[in-house]
């Protein structure tokens, strides 16, 4: 049987609104000692380096990791959009298995560089051109991709497709923000926390925010002999992407990750050899209301028939966006998957608090960064 990759460490800063900024070696440095103290090892056992960020400016990973006493050792800095995190993630599993190193230090961390307006950051400043106000355009496939330059448009109408061709109610939506908020009053690191709201944002789409995460990943081998604290198992983790043939029957949920979100998934479970019916927490990709109905279904937790339905349970097994997800926490897109999958982590070792799903053993976390590159993980209580 080949060696598991463990999580053995987790840290993540609180997230706070764009307009309060932290030095980001004082960010990062905290998350990082905070995933360290977690993993009860010390930094010099670390063999290898990934970082995830995707506004800072060319350069500054390597400033940051000197500032905060990482050197010498290997570094690799991920700069892909909002799947920076998840790319990082599982590049540092994979180098783990195949024996290029035992612990490895995943960082993600976002200080939104002055002067960025919040609207720019989802497209919201964009005019759209008027041959593509129509997101649907069956037979050209570049067209669709296309759609992903103007986000506030794609997911206007991806609420609007949902509730034209499966009937999701305002009440629907309206469900899901609200349980999304309840829960992030309960998690300490959630954008929930801050005085500051923002008025300037459609109510379907979560706000973007400023923060850190880091996971300490090792070998099992690694975990035994140093004492580091193991005990959660990365038992999959797959990654998809749309397909010509998706893109060109026009349906802009395919271009919102559907049908990728669907073939990760499928890989992810085939690889940790569970199904569906077996996950008793997941933490998903949640950038707007919509896609909180549409991932839900493609992870097959549902039919999306019944996604209005699902949204209504008062108890879902498996349990959703516990931590409150991207729309309760915010999105800090360097950070927020590492965040994710750091929850699922104290929920298999039960260490939630006041969010803690009865039981946990088996979690899935789902990233997508407006449909592309798709990944799907599966993590389990050993």
């Amino acid at each position: 049987m080949p060696e598991r990759v463990l999580i053995a460490g987790v840290g993540v800063t609180p997230f706070a609104p764009l307009t309060v900024r932290r030095p980001l070696p004082e960010l990062a440095g905290q998350a990082v000692r905070m995933a360290l103290e977690n993993a009860r090892i010390d930094c010099d056992l670390v063999d290898q380096v990934f970082l995830s960020s995707v506004n800072a400016s060319i350069g500054a990973s390597e400033q940051l990791l000197m500032q905060i006493g990482l050197t010498g050792i290997p570094m690799f800095c991920m700069r892909d959009g909002g799947v920076s995190a998840s790319t990082a993630v599982h590049l540092a599993r994979n180098s783990i298995l195949a024996g290029e190193a035992e612990a490895i230090l995943v960082l993600g961390f976002e200080g939104m560089q002055a002067g960025l307006s919040k609207r720019a950051l989802f497209g919201l400043d964009d005019v759209v051109d008027q041959d593509r106000r129509d997101p649907n355009v069956p037979g050209d496939p570049l067209a669709m991709i296309a759609q992903r330059d103007h986000p506030a448009a794609l997911y206007a109408a991806q609420m609007s497709w949902l509730q034209t061709h499966l009937g999701v109610t305002p009440a629907c939506f309206e469900r899901v923000l609200e349980r999304a908020r309840a829960q992030a009053r309960l998690n300490p690191v959630a954008l929930a926390h801050s005085p500051e709201r923002d008025g300037w944002l459609p109510p379907y789409l979560c706000p973007p925010a400023c923060g850190a995460a880091a996971l300490l990943l090792c070998s099992e081998s690694f975990a035994g002999r140093y004492g580091s604290r193991g005990g959660v198992a990365i038992l999959g983790s797959a990654r998809a992407s749309e397909t010509l043939s998706e893109l060109a029957a026009g349906n802009l949920l395919d271009v919102l990750g559907r049908a990728a979100t669907r073939r990760a998934a499928a890989q992810a479970y085939a690889q940790a050899r569970i199904g569906a019916e077996d996950l008793d927490v997941v933490e998903l990709h949640d950038q707007s209301v919509g896609d909180f109905l549409m991932f839900s279904a493609a992870l097959g937790l549902c039919g999306e028939e019944g996604m209005g339905a699902f949204a209504f349970r008062r108890e879902t097994k498996p349990a959703v966006c516990p931590s409150g997800g991207l729309l309760g926490c915010g999105l800090v897109p360097g950070a927020s998957t590492l965040a994710q999958l750091a929850e699922l982590v104290r929920q298999l070792r039960g260490e939630a608090g006041a969010r803690q799903v009865r039981g946990a053993r088996i979690g899935l976390q789902h990233s997508a960064a407006i449909g592309r590159s798709v990944t799907v993980a599966i993590l389990q209580r050993l």
